[in-house]
């Protein structure tokens, strides 16, 4: 770099509002709004009575009921994919459990 881009390069600010600390902000902004969802939607699947196994630290819940297609359901992001079809849905775990009853299987 030469002397004229060093002048004017202005000199690095390590207070709280700069760009990595913003960045770090709404990184744990994200973790703690996923791990709500992550609960909120377990609970309501686990309230719905259908047969889930969780993996993967309740990251993944596996639904492999007779009849129907297996479903992973990521409860942290609402959104569930059928490894079958190579398809990911997304909404919230009511979308889900209305989508998972009535499609006919």
């Amino acid at each position: 770099m030469n002397q004229t881009a060093r002048l004017l390069t202005p000199p690095v600010d390590d207070d709280e509002n700069d760009m990595a600390a913003i960045g770090r902000a709404m990184n744990e902004n994200r973790k703690e709004r996923h791990a709500g969802w992550k609960v909120e939607n377990t609970a309501l699947l686990a309230a719905s009575k259908l047969p889930f196994r969780s993996t993967n630290n309740g990251e993944c819940l596996l639904l492999r009921e007779k009849g129907k297609p297996a479903v992973d359901f990521y409860p942290s992001t609402g959104r569930w994919r059928i490894p079958a079809m190579n398809r990911t849905m997304g909404g919230h775990a009511q979308r889900f459990l209305t989508w998972y009853a009535g499609e006919k299987w």
